[in-house]
């Protein structure tokens, strides 16, 4: 099986014809469509909006370009032609801000539209752009912001990957991504020497890592401001579509869950034989009978499992393998975590991954394919109507996982897979709202001028005790340099979604327990709107109301019980 992706079906290379066709191209009716907005989105008429559109969706299938840059330098970032040409990109593609402000203000004058078919198809689009129009600057300002990026928060994240990409260990000269992955190894001893020596790694690039956040989280300050929010977390949320209010609801019941959600690292700890509460380097621990997947073993159980969801899913999952969207292994070179980016014009994804070979990789397979899935139920939408929110990409992923792990409890060690899915659990809702916490005080003191290293991984550490409690005797100081949702500009708060989505997937996987196949419309459906509409109304499709915390709740409720299992077993 290969597992290299399959990216040549985009572009052959920077220097071939196509690309370099496609760039001219893209330079060219961005230009048109500046030009054209100068000259037209003075004044409101039903005609400019349908002709906007119709430019703006022409103009977003180049976006395939960009992807493709980032997805090559994804697993190439030492590749210094890569990065010369992402550069050119990223210039020309700042100049789509004038525009963008110019549309901006012409949509916030707009009257009723007449309900054309175009117009009609995207009601969504517009109604969400006359929200964001009262946080939009002036076009010149907009260019300003957008040029001045490009060289500012976007260098300073370029920065950040190099040096966490090829940073090497002292553990047999491993690299920062393969020796993560000895967190999970069954060898206490190897796990404890692996977690010192990612810290005495990290100890080498602090202060440069410091310097890359501090340069991000003070241009974010900067633009939120500007724009008229209160904060860099009220500007995520509305990007978000939701609101402080379904945010308090989540993070309440998350709040008074915590003492009984604590109770499963005290759990583990004793299981592991450990006298005290559990040591960050045992978190990710196997307990029961650990299995060693191949690639192509993690492939057949996660199509399977999905075969056993939906036909659909199960045979979604088996192209994505035969057209090589997965790119698998870690090397050197290659940036860690695992993530899904989908080219809508070729309606296909990609997904990276760093595939170490524990079931916890299995799942993260199965959570990627998810986003994918998510994207197939969007292909038949133009471009502007296809962008969904990340609590809504986080539900869909989150809901794979649930399908293979539930379908994992039926034939494998159940002590294990129960402990993997509490385990993950945890993560999504303890760990995350110790994400939150750091980021939120991040943002808060860096308006009063720069963070130091020292003082960033106090943040975290204070963070992960008001999160963890008891649960943990050691903590991780240096999480903030290892996590790359931090060193983007452009998401902010990019934790609270995964505690968002593993609430509500929880939700929905016990609505499909209850109604069986019948729930495969409905899912399906939800997916489909998840773009097209505020989240809130979106699940409201299935039945669940966001600002009720007794759903959250609830959720919490449900891996309180599962806690209790793990307890017995």
């Amino acid at each position: 099986m290969n597992t290299k992706w399959d990216i040549e079906k985009i572009y052959t290379s920077v220097d071939s014809e196509e690309f370099r066709a496609d760039v001219e191209s893209y330079k060219a009716l961005l230009n048109e469509l500046n030009k054209w907005a100068e000259e037209n989105l003075k004044e409101y008429s039903t005609e400019k909006l349908e002709k906007y559109i119709e430019l703006k969706n022409r103009l977003m299938a180049y976006d395939k370009i960009e992807l493709y840059l980032n997805l090559a330098i994804s697993t190439d970032t030492e590749n210094e032609e890569l990065a010369k040409a992402l550069d050119v990109i990223e210039n020309i593609k700042a100049e789509k801000s004038l525009h963008e402000a110019l549309f901006s203000q012409f949509i916030k004058n707009a009257d009723k539209s007449e309900n054309t078919p175009v117009i009609k198809d995207h009601g969504y689009f517009i109604k969400e752009q006359k929200r964001k129009a009262e946080h939009t600057l002036s076009s010149a300002e907009e260019s300003i912001i957008s040029k001045m990026k490009v060289n500012g928060s976007g260098l300073w994240e370029k920065q950040w990957q190099a040096l966490t990409s090829n940073l090497v260990t002292d553990y047999e000269d491993m690299t920062l991504t393969e020796i993560r992955n000895l967190a999970y190894s069954p060898d206490k001893s190897v796990r404890k020497k692996a977690y010192e020596s990612e810290l005495r790694a990290y100890e080498k690039i602090k202060a440069p890592s410091a310097y890359c956040l501090n340069g991000i989280k003070g241009e974010v300050l900067s633009v939120a401001e500007m724009r008229g929010y209160d904060s860099p977390l009220d500007m995520t949320l509305a990007d978000s579509r939701i609101d402080r209010d379904i945010l308090n609801a989540m993070f309440s019941a998350i709040e008074e869950g915590l003492p009984k959600l604590r109770e499963y690292f005290l759990i583990k700890s004793e299981k592991l034989g450990n006298k005290d509460a559990l040591p960050f380097c045992d978190i990710f621990a196997p307990l029961g009978k650990s299995d060693k997947y191949t690639v192509e073993e993690a492939r057949d159980f996660v199509v399977n499992s999905f075969y056993c969801f939906s036909r659909d899913l199960g045979k979604f999952s088996e192209k994505a393998f035969e057209n090589r969207w997965l790119d698998i292994m870690p090397h050197k070179g290659k940036v860690g975590g695992a993530y899904c980016e989908t080219i809508h014009s070729l309606k296909e994804s990609r997904i990276l991954l760093n595939f170490g070979g524990t079931f916890d990789d299995v799942v993260t397979m199965a959570h990627e394919l998810g986003h994918a899935f998510h994207n197939t139920r969007l292909f038949h939408l133009s471009e502007l109507n296809s962008f969904y929110t990340m609590p809504a990409a986080e539900t869909a992923s989150t809901f794979c996982e649930n399908i293979v792990i539930n379908e994992a409890l039926k034939n494998k060690d159940r002590e294990f897979v129960l402990e993997t899915y509490l385990q993950g659990l945890t993560q999504c809702v303890v760990d995350i709202y110790s994400r939150f916490l750091f980021e939120d005080a991040v943002f808060k003191n860096r308006k009063n001028g720069f963070i130091s290293a020292d003082e960033l991984c106090s943040y975290m550490e204070e963070a992960q005790k008001k999160a963890y409690g008891t649960g943990l005797e050691t903590y991780h100081p240096y999480m903030w340099i290892c996590k790359p949702h931090y060193y983007d500009a452009d998401f902010n708060y990019y934790n609270f979604p995964y505690a968002f989505g593993a609430l509500l997937s929880k939700g929905l996987y016990s609505i499909y327990k209850e109604m069986g196949k019948d729930f495969i419309p409905l899912y399906d459906r939800f997916l489909s709107v998840s773009s097209t509409m505020d989240l809130k109304d979106a699940v409201k499709t299935v039945g669940i109301d966001l600002y009720d915390k007794n759903f959250w709740s609830k959720s919490i409720d449900m891996i309180s019980e599962e806690i209790d299992v793990f307890k017995k077993i």
